[in-house]
């Protein structure tokens, strides 16, 4: 039987950062054997990961990346059950790693399928697959933890991605701002334009980019019930449908992100600022997508 020694435990340690006692005994276990013991390790965290598959992941990190040029970006959404979990530089550092895995990996899904993130060899180390480096994150930390939700954007011709990470990493924002010319001359205008716009989602949480976007059973609905409240008050029949629309007008202004007050400036709506800057840089600018994620319930 091979001797186990405190350096081969140290280099299970360094290639896994799971505790000195769980390597010791996996390379007990695996009689030595560093590779066997790697596994072992992983096979634990994939258990404990089914024993605590009814567990709630309400905390953990909101993480963001862009490739050099910034046309392309992604967001994703890892949760584990504590706080302190969330904070720690493992579970920091593995968002991190999956975010720069789904840039350039460009996985469709997360689970079981084809081209799916779960299953893909990471591209930090192609030996193993993101769902091995996640349940080795499982086995050192021994709590659920679970790859969320992520989004990729990905510029087709001109324009940018940006993004912005609320302090904390519990809330974040991907955004695709769609241009008809190179940006490059004016990059700066245009990244502060993107990262603004960012803010804004944050802190306002649109629906949809535009009215039209809206689905006509929200719109009908809204319509009907203002009707009927101003009914209720006895406004005149002649005047009501006046009133409605001067209230679904405050409606787009609360769900529909072109039409909501730029938080920087709330005499200007997010259209008019873009307007603006369209103007000084001869750009023609478009928001073409955005998502929002946040941690929590």
């Amino acid at each position: 039987m091979t001797k186990i020694t405190m350096e081969l435990i140290k280099q299970l340690r360094e290639k896994t950062h799971i505790g000195m006692m769980d390597c010791k005994n996996a390379l007990i276990e695996s009689e030595g054997d560093i590779e066997k013991a790697i596994e072992i390790l992983r096979k634990k965290g994939a258990d404990v990961a089914q024993k605590r598959a009814d567990k709630e992941t309400n905390h953990g990190n909101i993480e963001a990346c862009l490739n050099k040029d910034s046309k392309s970006g992604a967001l994703v959404k890892i949760g584990c059950e504590t706080d302190f979990s969330a904070n720690t530089k493992d579970m920091k550092d593995f968002a991190l790693n999956v975010c720069n895995h789904i840039l350039q990996a460009t996985p469709e899904c997360i689970g079981e399928g084809e081209n799916c993130l779960l299953k893909q060899k990471i591209v930090s180390d192609e030996k193993m697959t993101v769902e091995d480096k996640l349940n080795e994150l499982i086995a050192k930390i021994r709590e659920k933890i679970e790859i969320k939700e992520f989004k990729r954007f990905q510029i087709k011709k001109f324009g940018i991605i940006n993004f912005y990470i609320h302090p904390g990493a519990n809330l974040g924002v991907l955004l695709e701002l769609e241009t008809d010319q190179a940006v490059e001359q004016n990059i700066k205008k245009i990244k502060q334009l993107a990262l603004d716009i960012c803010m804004q989602v944050a802190v306002t949480n649109p629906l949809c980019i535009n009215p039209s976007q809206l689905d006509e059973k929200v719109l009908e609905k809204e319509r009907s019930l203002i009707k009927e409240q101003l009914l209720e008050q006895g406004k005149p029949e002649n005047i009501i449908d006046k009133i409605t629309e001067g209230k679904m007008n405050k409606f787009y202004e609360q769900t529909c992100l072109l039409n909501q007050k730029f938080i920087k400036n709330d005499k200007l709506t997010v259209k008019n600022h873009i307007n603006q800057i369209s103007k000084d840089t001869g750009l023609k600018i478009e928001i073409k997508n955005f998502k929002r994620m946040s941690i929590g319930k």
